[in-house]
């Protein structure tokens, strides 16, 4: 349990530091004379660096191990953030993005290989419940520390400030880190190819794909949508998005022994279809708007610890960090990445609420793919 706590630490860390950015996003177009549409572009650099950080986790895992893994994410998170905090030149900053999210990559796959092999399976969906605390637990605070700060510091001086943070969990997870024994292969094509023609493995992806978008990709937008089309202030927009998420802490434990009661691919459906209703009410006058920003969050938390663990039975547990690496790098980039820069860019047209409300359609319509997945898939067979 120790072990699973110091990981959700790190993974709080990690994922602050990929998403305290958006509502930053005001301040972006505000200091570098920015649209909506050019401002999300930078959600799209971090999203594909994290997918390509992702697709070689595999690899790098396999040569030096599921911690160290852990911990070169860790310090070159702190070393792209210290280069964003250097400069406001545009290009070297949407560098700094994309760096940010090639150094985050390396962490989830070794994070979920980790868990899955020091937890049965029958308590995975309350693990990772746990460790996806850190994650609610950012978009707690993400927007609370720029409300917060940001009156009295520089958004560079913002930036500079979780680097002590990442350094320290760094040697931390050296010192007191747990090294599984699992012997992770290298990855080979053939063993992608036959991930790729997995049925439930494409279907999963595409659930990832709209679970991302129902927490981070409207997560990453909310703030500047509040500002730009309901008259909200920066403070007033960031302060209640980061108080909506207080639930979400409890909602994600709830969210594991909800899944693993009613069962994984059950849990996917519902959570999906409500969420995308939540959604849709965001695009909504203030009456509806306000409790949507309140539940929207709550429910769609309860998606990633039933997704995971129906995620961690596709293939034997020598291959689940590369399930992973597999998956998540191509729901990232379309749920993390592509999503935000699309309606950002619908922004720019004057079409921000359309935009929100059509992703929350696509969410809900997401819950029916559930019906052409088992809920215990089958094992791939690896074998030559």
């Amino acid at each position: 349990m120790v072990a699973l706590f110091l990981l959700g630490g790190i993974f709080f860390l990690n994922f602050f530091s990929r998403i305290f950015s958006a509502p930053l996003l005001p301040e972006f177009e505000r200091t570098l004379h920015l649209t909506h549409g050019q401002a999300g572009l930078f959600f799209f650099f971090i999203s594909c660096g994290y997918f390509l950080s992702l697709l070689a986790s595999g690899f790098i895992s396999s040569r030096i191990g599921h911690k160290r893994s852990i911990i070169l994410s860790m310090a070159g998170i702190s070393l792209s953030l210290g280069l964003l905090s250097l400069t406001t030149n545009i290009a070297v900053v949407r560098t700094a993005f994309f760096l940010i999210g090639l150094s985050a990559g390396t962490y989830l796959p070794s994070a979920i290989a980790t868990i899955s092999s020091l937890f049965e399976p029958r308590l995975r969906g309350r693990a990772f419940a746990v460790h996806e605390l850190a994650p609610n637990l950012a978009f707690l605070t993400a927007p609370v520390y720029v409300a917060l700060l940001l009156p009295h510091l520089s958004w560079l001086q913002l930036v500079r400030l979780p680097i002590a943070f990442l350094l320290a969990a760094s040697i931390l997870y050296a010192l007191w880190g747990k090294d599984v024994r699992i012997q992770t292969p290298r990855p080979n094509l053939k063993l992608y190819r036959i991930l790729l023609h997995h049925r439930d493995f494409q279907i999963m992806v595409i659930l990832f794909s709209l679970g991302i978008t129902s927490t981070l990709g409207i997560f990453s937008v909310l703030p500047t949508y509040l500002i730009s089309v309901h008259g909200f202030t920066e403070h007033q927009a960031n302060m209640l998005v980061g108080a909506s998420r207080i639930p979400t802490l409890g909602a994600a434990l709830a969210g594991g022994f909800f899944a693993d009661y009613f069962g994984h691919r059950r849990a996917i459906g519902l959570v999906l279809f409500c969420c995308g209703i939540m959604t849709i009410l965001l695009t909504q006058e203030r009456q509806f708007l306000v409790p949507a920003i309140w539940a929207q969050p709550i429910i769609a938390v309860c998606f990633f610890p039933a997704g995971f663990a129906l995620l961690s039975r596709i293939g034997p547990p020598e291959t689940r960090g590369i399930t992973v690496s597999l998956t998540i790098p191509l729901a990232f980039v379309i749920g993390g990445g592509i999503m935000p820069a699309v309606i950002t860019r619908m922004a720019d047209y004057g079409l921000f609420a359309t935009a929100i409300g059509l992703t929350g359609i696509l969410i809900a319509a997401g819950s029916f793919l559930v019906l052409f997945m088992q809920d215990a898939p089958q094992p791939i067979q690896t074998s030559s």
